[in-house]
C-alpha cells in the first residue's frame, strides 16, 4: 500500500495489495478485498465485504475547468460504499457519495459528486450517473445509458441500454442556471425501454412503461405504456399482482 495520509484505519482482515492508494481519512472494515492500482481520496470508506477491482477511482474531486459553468465541489466531503457491494475494474466514485449494499458497478461505470444509490441495484457497464442523483433500491441500469444531473430514480425502476436523460431546457443560454436544470422523476417499478430519450422536468409514474426508442417530451400517467417519436399513450397497464 502507498499511504499518503493520517487517520487511516484498515481492518487486519482487509485484502489490500501494495499498488493501492489510500490518502487521508479512509477507512477500510473488515473482509474488505481491493484489487491492483486502486486510488481511494480521501473521506472514504469502504464497508465490510464490500470487494473493489482493479483501476477504480473513488472519492475525488470535479475538476473546475474554466469551460465549466457550473460551480462544483472544492473539497472533500466523506464517501461511503456500502457493505458487499461490488465496483468492477475503472469505476469512478467522485466525493460526497454514499452507494448503498450489495450493489454492482459495472467496468467503467461513473458516479458524480452528491449522487446517492440505495441498496441492491446494478449500476452496469460504462453507465454513468451525473451530480446530485438519487437511484432508489433495487433498480437496474444498463450497459452505456446516462443518467442526468438533478435527476429522480425510484426503487424497483429498469432502464435498459443507451437510454438518454436531460435535464436542460434552456440549452441556448449556454449557461448553467440551477432552477432551470432538473432532470426526469422516474417513479416506483417503471419500465424505460433500450434507446429511449426522457426530457428534462419529465415525470414518469409508478409501474409505467415506456416503449424501445421513445421520445418522452411530456409526463407519463401512473401505469401507463407510451411509444413513439414523441412518445404517446398507447394503453392502460394491469399491474395487480397475480
Amino acid at each position: 500500500m502507498i499511504l499518503r495520509g493520517k487517520n487511516i484505519k484498515i481492518a487486519s482482515s482487509a485484502i489490500i495489495p501494495e499498488t493501492v492508494v489510500i490518502h487521508d481519512d479512509v477507512t477500510i472494515e473488515d473482509n474488505v478485498v481491493i484489487h491492483d492500482y486502486v486510488v481511494l481520496y480521501p473521506k472514504v470508506t469502504i464497508k465490510k465485504k464490500a470487494e473493489i477491482y482493479d483501476f477504480c477511482v473513488i472519492g475525488k474531486l470535479p475538476t473546475p475547468a474554466k469551460a465549466v459553468s457550473r460551480p462544483t465541489l472544492k473539497d472533500y466531503h466523506p464517501v461511503i460504499i456500502g457493505e458487499e457491494t461490488v465496483l468492477c475494474p475503472h469505476a469512478t466514485i467522485y466525493t460526497d457519495v454514499i452507494i448503498g449494499n450489495g450493489t454492482l458497478l459495472g467496468d467503467g461505470a461513473s458516479i458524480r459528486e452528491e449522487c446517492r444509490i440505495v441498496d441492491n441495484c446494478i449500476i452496469s457497464r460504462f453507465v454513468t450517473v451525473n451530480y446530485h442523483t438519487f437511484i432508489g433500491n433495487r433498480t437496474k441500469i444498463m450497459d452505456l445509458t446516462h443518467i442526468t444531473g438533478n435527476c429522480f430514480v425510484g426503487d424497483d425502476v429498469f432502464i435498459g441500454m443507451l437510454v438518454s436523460t436531460a435535464n436542460d431546457n434552456n440549452l441556448a443560454s449556454r449557461k448553467y442556471e440551477e432552477e432551470n436544470t432538473k432532470g426526469p422523476v422516474i417513479s416506483n417499478k417503471a419500465t424505460i425501454g433500450t434507446g429511449s430519450i426522457l426530457l428534462p422536468a419529465i415525470s414518469i409514474g409508478e409501474g409505467s412503461i415506456v416503449g424501445a426508442g421513445a421520445v418522452v417530451t411530456k409526463d407519463v400517467e401512473t401505469n401507463s405504456l407510451v411509444m413513439g417519436v414523441p412518445a404517446k399513450f398507447v394503453k392502460l397497464i394491469d399491474n395487480t399482482p397475480k
